[in-house]
């Protein structure tokens, strides 16, 4: 019962940079990027500026194969600096410009990029001595109409690209997705959902994460656009609904908690494109696939199930609006693609019997840059398959159901998702010990009570119990946003097994614990801390007068797709305009209050 029916097929073998160049000949005054200053980029203008940078970039010694760090702000630079490594021959390495500096040298040094297209608002995220190829420099390097000549063809087992996920020791591994592999995955998503012309695909993803490559990719080898959500959009959910408004979006991929707070939001009866809505991620539960077929009831809606290492997705499932209650499955296999539910022995269990999820096919991956011992315990070789072929070992708990849909069951392992993030959480605990004044820690996710998880992080201390602000400011020097724990529990000794081993299970409630260490309660002492505790009364469901001038959001129960509510809320509250991204480093009454008073005044017509 096992590597059952494919969900659909994706016809040819071409691979994602021919595929751009023949739908620009097609449509070249079509527009590809749409800004979200309103801005158009047609296909033709967005080829010529690929061709520049890949022109820059062989300037600069650049080889079929070598990897080519890209460190951009989502834009059109953006869209046309990726194509432009892959017209060069190499592959891309993606580096948010938001992440920490620290991350970034990581990145970097793994990689073994050579060189970096970058801004000159981006390139002092960089180390110092990295070789930068200026984006706007390199738009004069070659003379439009000429940038076409010398282009390398892309060799479907050479990588794409190379993105970094969370380590379970501490560091980020690299992970080798080859062309055949992304190509694939792109080319059944537009055969399959017939994507063309009228398509709008928002790119709110940032480009850290793989499912981003759809978002760019398969509108354009489609005759589509690419609409690009304003900066930070994808932690503020009415930002999110606007710009799928005002593009036309039609097609639409996220994570189930970013939907849950997005349905919560007014504006949906101006989003009547939308046809087709994604889930990945997290596990997907009917009763949301509901909220949202209510708010968009021309869309269809999907849940997908991979892993980076399986050029993002391995299976699919249409949501059936029947089922009112439960688990969506994961569904079938796409193209081209193997699913096998094994036992500890390697052996194929019965429809009904939980395993570990075996993926196999084109979109594997080509193992972990550098790190040989890591990819032979994932990626091992397939028993059932033709010689040389290979599985990777997901780590999911997964089984057949009658119909021939998987179900998911959980990870066999630490390591989890947040907001649709993987997090490894040995990496979350190593940089944790990395303080100098903490002995020991452990993170988790736990129920945040909607649907979703937040990371708690529960730490002994070697001394003084340490304030989270403290903790967070201190992490987010060397961890992106997604792996910082949201809240802190102190312990003065770990529970442990009779073996000797932190007993996880007996951990204290977060919540609660965190609450219960909060400072003594310093009553609001001001007008501009009393609009901030109302706000987070409000946002919280508990009485304003329990909340003091020192305490923390997050350790209260806030979550982080809490803040656009709570930046709005504050905005209107008080009359000037909170920056969202500012709520995540002032986290306390007090902070937030300071920024009442900074804030500049609403501009004429702007969102309140």
């Amino acid at each position: 019962m096992n590597d059952r029916t494919p969900s659909g097929s994706a016809p040819g073998r071409l691979l994602l940079p021919r595929l751009f160049r023949a739908q620009a000949a097609r449509t070249p005054e079509a527009p590809a990027v749409l800004g979200a200053d309103g801005s158009v980029l047609t296909y033709a203008a967005l080829e010529q500026l690929a061709f520049r940078h890949a022109a820059a970039l062989r300037a600069r010694g650049v080889a079929p194969g070598d990897f080519v760090g890209v460190c951009l702000p989502r834009g059109p630079e953006l869209v046309a600096a990726l194509l432009g490594v892959w017209f060069a021959g190499g592959a891309y390495v993606p580096l948010d410009p938001a992440y920490p500096q620290a991350r970034l040298a990581l990145v970097l040094e793994d990689s073994g990029a050579a060189v970096v297209l970058a801004a000159a608002t981006t390139a002092g995220r960089l180390p110092a001595g990295t070789a930068v190829v200026d984006v706007a420099e390199a738009t004069d390097a070659v003379p439009a109409g000429e940038g076409g000549a010398g282009l390398a063809a892309a060799d479907p087992a050479r990588p794409a690209y190379l993105l970094h996920t969370s380590g379970s020791t501490g560091r980020p591994k690299g992970v080798l997705v080859p062309h055949a592999g992304i190509a694939n995955r792109v080319r059944w998503l537009a055969h399959r959902h017939k994507l063309g012309p009228a398509d709008r695909f928002l790119l709110k993803t940032t480009i850290g994460f793989d499912a981003a490559g759809l978002e760019l990719f398969a509108p354009l080898i489609s005759g589509g656009a690419v609409a690009l959500a304003p900066q930070d959009a994808e932690r503020d959910p009415a930002a999110l609904l606007r710009a799928v408004a005002e593009h036309g979006v039609t097609v639409l991929q996220g994570v189930p908690s970013v939907y849950r707070r997005l349905v919560e939001q007014s504006g949906w009866e101006a989003a009547t494109r939308l046809r087709l809505v994604f889930s990945a991620g997290e596990p997907l539960h009917a009763e949301l696939c509901r909220a949202l077929a209510e708010r968009a009831p021309r869309a269809e809606i999907w849940n997908t199930y991979g892993p980076t290492e399986a050029s993002v997705d391995i299976t699919e499932h249409r949501w059936d609006p029947a089922q009112e209650t439960g688990a969506v499955p994961i569904g079938r296999p796409i193209a081209h693609m193997r699913a096998l539910v094994l036992d500890p022995a390697g052996r194929p269990v019965p429809v009904g019997v939980p395993g570990e999820l075996h993926a196999g096919g084109v979109g594997l991956a080509l193992g972990y840059h550098g790190r040989p011992g890591q990819t032979a315990e994932r990626f091992v070789p397939d028993p059932y398959g033709a010689p040389g072929e290979r599985l990777y070992r997901t780590g999911d708990r997964v089984r057949w159901l009658a119909d021939g849909t998987l179900e998911y069951l959980g990870r066999l392992d630490q390591q989890v998702k947040v907001n649709g993030v993987r997090i490894e959480t040995g990496e979350v605990e190593a940089a944790l010990a990395g303080h100098p004044w903490v002995r020991a820690a452990v993170a988790a996710a736990v129920p945040d009570g909607s649907g979703g998880h937040r990371l708690v992080a529960w730490v002994q201390s070697r001394g003084e119990r340490l304030r989270p602000d403290e903790l967070r400011t201190f992490l987010r020097r060397s961890l992106p946003d997604p792996l910082v724990p949201a809240v802190y529990v102190p312990v003065a000794e770990f529970p442990l097994t009779a073996n000797g081993k932190i007993d996880r299970s007996a951990l204290p409630e977060p919540v609660a614990a965190a609450a219960a260490a909060e400072d003594a309660h310093v009553p609001v002492r001001t007008a501009a801390e009393r609009v901030v505790a109302e706000s987070w009364a409000q946002i919280l469901g508990i009485p304003a007068e329990r909340i003091g001038a020192t305490h923390d959001f997050f350790q209260l129960g806030g979550a982080s797709l809490m803040l656009s509510r709570l930046a709005e809320a504050l905005s209107a509250a008080a009359g000037t305009r909170v920056a969202l991204r500012s709520l995540f480093t002032a986290t306390t009454v007090e902070a937030q209050a300071a920024l009442l008073a900074d804030a500049p005044a609403p501009a004429a017509g702007d969102p309140a």
